[in-house]
């Protein structure tokens, strides 16, 4: 095989492991936002800004959830049982901790609107 040809083949062998600024990433938070998207989204304000599509279910950057994500117990408990409009999820050990995880991420946005979506 030629040098040249060999390096491209290399390269593109590992371009998928890769992990670069704005390519795939791994970890509990990347996990975590992957299942949030995929199980939460209908219902709450992904990322760090937004309004939920559900007007009573606080954005994942509100101080509710953000207080809520730091006890990974509660958020276990929250999907396990549900809460007020939100029914149960089935979610792993795992994938509880890498929601916590994401919402931890995402930090308190200053216009988080409380419960509601109210103004208050």
């Amino acid at each position: 095989m030629r040098p040249g040809l060999t390096i491209f083949a290399l390269a593109v062998a590992l371009g998928g492991c890769a992990t670069v600024r704005g390519g795939p990433q791994t970890g509990p938070v990347a996990r975590g936002e992957a299942v949030a998207r995929r199980v939460c989204a209908a219902c709450h304000a992904m990322g760090e800004g937004g309004d939920s599509p559900s007007p009573r279910a606080p954005g994942f950057a509100s101080v509710e959830l953000q207080h809520t994500a730091g006890l990974t117990g509660r958020v276990a408990d929250l999907t396990r049982n549900g809460h007020y409009g939100m029914p149960p999820l089935t979610l792993t050990p795992e994938e509880v901790s890498d929601v916590a995880a994401y919402i931890e991420s995402l930090g308190v946005r200053d216009s988080a609107k409380p419960r509601g979506g109210g103004d208050a």
